[in-house]
């Protein structure tokens, strides 16, 4: 089976495979946020509701701030517990919002190789069209908002609550709560529709971003403490490390919004977020409120991706290699 990027006849040959198969292996990235979340959430409850098989796997912990999502519970963190018969020629794999392999800690070419296809759905650009299809959209707001048009157009009867509240949580979180330039007309509308299902925005503004444990001001501390700004203005960055998460007691999700506390610096370009996630690794949040500048093009250079104005990127070495290389890239940019 061919790559795919068109994006008026994909849908219409996934809707085919979701209803030629019964089942069905949902897959989103580790460290996962609220659009690969609430889109994987949103898919399984699709696909229980045709009678389809359904798993859902993800390696990282899933953050506290979205456990509110239906069926959160039934994720599972390995391939390992996963029946023999998820990975045959009788099943389907989809991959959400992931704009490369390399954000899975499984091997997802053995995936592709033992099931019958694998099916990128994503938004980021420089998506590698890993898939045996790949519906990859960058001018949507959300993979969820993808999902929402999959859905719309050729399993309208299927919409209820679960579905609506994982659609929802993934583009209220990757609009950055509608303030993105990413929040278009079409978005309100489809914000409008999963709204008469049920959702109280209220409610899940309060789960995700009123949640917080007391230990998480603590963390927000030391990234106050540790910023720094470049005299060009080009640059605002702070870092967080595995052993403040540990002495806090915190999960990793905890440094979730710390970044967007940083893009509010007024006269700074763009602002970043090193956070440690292993020995000798890293993973850099970029953003920036400059609609010239394009934290995308900077994140590219180290091997990662995302959009103009939100990108992220991981990297091996020390903090201090980490910090050197990011300010390097950005100085080359501006030149």
């Amino acid at each position: 089976m061919q790559s795919h990027t068109d994006h008026d006849r994909i849908p219409g040959e996934i809707a085919d495979i979701i209803n030629k198969y019964c089942r069905f292996l949902i897959v989103t990235h580790d460290f996962p946020d609220g659009d690969g979340l609430g889109s994987q959430i949103a898919l399984y409850e699709l696909l229980k509701n045709l009678n389809k098989e359904v798993f859902m796997v993800c390696s990282s912990e899933i953050p506290y701030q979205y456990t509110f999502l239906p069926n959160t519970d039934k994720i599972r963190k390995n391939l390992d517990d996963l029946p023999d018969e998820c990975l045959d020629s009788n099943a389907v794999c989809l991959c959400l919002d992931s704009a490369d392999e390399k954000r899975f800690s499984f091997d997802i070419k053995m995936i592709k190789e033992k099931t019958s296809v694998l099916i990128n759905i994503d938004h980021h650009l420089g998506n590698s069209m890993y898939g045996n299809i790949n519906l990859v959209n960058p001018s949507k707001s959300a993979t969820a908002e993808m999902i929402y048009e999959l859905i719309e157009k050729y399993f309208k009867d299927s919409f209820n609550y679960n579905i609506a509240a994982g659609l929802y949580t993934g583009i209220l979180t990757d609009t950055g709560r509608f303030q993105y330039e990413n929040t278009s007309n079409n978005v309100h509308k489809v914000i409008g529709y999963l709204l008469e299902f049920g959702v109280q925005p209220s409610a899940v503004y309060s789960c995700i971003y009123e949640n917080e444990p007391f230990e998480r001001f603590g963390l927000i501390k030391l990234a106050l403490r540790r910023i720094r700004i470049l005299k060009t203005g080009d640059l605002i960055y702070s870092y967080v490390l595995q052993k403040d998460f540990k002495k806090l007691g915190l999960p990793f999700s905890a440094n979730d919004g710390i970044i967007e506390l940083l893009r509010t610096a007024s006269g700074v370009k763009i602002a970043a977020l090193i956070k440690q996630v292993g020995d000798n690794n890293f993973k850099v949040s970029l953003r920036s409120s400059d609609r010239q500048c394009s934290v995308a093009d900077i994140a590219v250079k180290f091997g990662g991706g995302g959009h103009r104005l939100a990108a992220a990127y991981s990297q091996e070495g020390n903090l201090k290699n980490i910090i050197r290389d990011l300010i390097s890239a950005i100085k080359s940019g501006s030149k």
